[in-house]
């Protein structure tokens, strides 16, 4: 996931969320070290922690995360759907 997210300065911009080294990130990259529990707590409580966490939890199915992802995917349509009312609602304005 990392090497997609930074597909170049990937250690560096690992290292930085995760508030460890970068050579620490360069061997989880590696494969070398598995990442501790506080690092990912840092990972999870970065700008890509809900990335990291869907891929956590990708075919967990279990019901508290089928029904948080539903919920997030439902705030993010209204606020899609906000977005276009108002638009309409500009566009509707300018034709009278």
């Amino acid at each position: 996931m990392a090497r997609r997210l930074w597909p170049s300065k990937t250690a560096i911009n690992l290292s930085s969320r995760a508030e460890i080294s970068k050579r620490a990130a360069e061997l989880w990259l590696e494969g070398r070290t598995e990442p501790g529990a506080d690092a990912l707590v840092n990972l999870l409580r970065s700008d890509v922690g809900f990335e990291l966490l869907q891929q956590i939890m990708q075919g967990s199915g279990t019901r508290w995360w089928t029904e948080f992802e539903t919920g997030v995917h439902l705030a993010e349509l209204n606020e899609k759907h906000e977005f276009l009312r108002k638009q309409i609602e500009a566009l509707k304005g300018r034709m009278k």
